[in-house]
């Protein structure tokens, strides 16, 4: 007997469970939208593998042979499986349409993002949002997240975005220490103070960058690699920080004491793929944070730099 058989091919089976509901194999066809011709055939090659007679062939109706009912019992429990698997992979599908993956960095995303969160799902209650949170810059051409939210002066030529504000700093301190020292004006006055700097992983940060250029690094005291660290430390006492003003005028514990020059703008963009600007989920996510955003203006400005 060869490797094959008795091996039973899924859409023999089907002819079988057609036959078997519709009751002779004319029916069967229509069922499943082939020719009789086909039915029959299927049958013959199935009851010559299998070595028995399947249907009781009778003018009234065809039935099932008692040896045959396994093969019912067997063909219904694979449509059931194939049923509950189809059902999962579209509930999974679903869940997928409705993800969106949001790239952002930490200090956006728990001083500004995470509090509209439910505001944004419940007017869109549709969207499952997904944060990806990192301070650097996810690849959206490749599918690393759908959407971003970028504060940048320039987001790049393969993207397509929308600038939404303008983000500025000014050097923050504890509460304690910004009642001692008062307002700064001048770089000289700031470096009579210990500075909290960014590390390395943040050194392209325009922030870090002025600070590079403007302060003496003999006067950082220590450095960081996550803003929220720095800015906690900055609260703490540790020394003075550059911090973004919707960060740092958030925080109860900390009070801007200098404002630097323009503030050190950044332009904040929401971003994403060309190939994403019109799936509905992302031009909801636009439209809801663009409005979101421009109605916030202020906090990122900064109370100090207020006109």
């Amino acid at each position: 007997m060869g490797k094959d058989a008795g091996r039973l091919d899924y859409h023999l089976m089907q002819t079988v469970l057609a036959v078997a509901a519709a009751g002779s194999p004319v029916h069967g066809a229509k069922q499943l939208g082939v020719s009789v011709t086909t039915v029959y055939r299927h049958l013959e090659a199935l009851e010559g593998s299998l070595g028995v007679q399947i249907f009781n062939r009778h003018h009234k109706g065809w039935t099932i042979c008692k040896d045959a009912l396994p093969l019912l019992t067997v063909g219904r429990e694979i449509e059931r499986l194939l049923r509950q698997a189809s059902g999962e992979i579209r509930d999974v599908a679903k869940v997928r349409s409705h993800r969106l993956k949001i790239a952002i960095s930490e200090d956006l995303a728990n001083h500004y993002i995470v509090p509209l969160l439910r505001d944004f799902i419940r007017s869109n209650d549709d969207i499952r949002p997904e944060l990806i949170i990192s301070n650097n810059f996810t690849d959206l051409v490749q599918g690393d997240a759908d959407v971003a939210i970028r504060p940048h002066m320039d987001p790049g030529d393969i993207l397509v975005g929308r600038r939404v504000c303008r983000m500025r700093h000014a050097i923050y301190a504890s509460n304690a220490k910004a009642r001692r020292m008062g307002i700064l004006s001048s770089l000289a006055e700031l470096e009579e103070y210990d500075i909290c700097g960014y590390g390395d992983a943040l050194k392209d940060y325009t922030a870090a960058q002025w600070l590079a250029d403007h302060v003496n690094q003999d006067a950082i005291v220590a450095r960081f690699d996550c803003t929220s660290t720095m800015t906690h430390a900055v609260a703490k006492g540790v020394g003075l920080g550059l911090l973004p003003c919707f960060v740092g005028d958030s925080i109860s514990s900390l009070k801007a004491v200098m404002p630097v020059g323009d503030g050190v703008p950044i332009d904040i963009w929401l971003i994403t793929a060309a190939a994403n600007k019109k799936r509905p989920a992302v031009m909801s996510f636009f439209k809801f944070f663009a409005s979101a955003f421009r109605a916030d203006k202020s906090l990122f400005t900064g109370a100090l730099y207020a006109k």
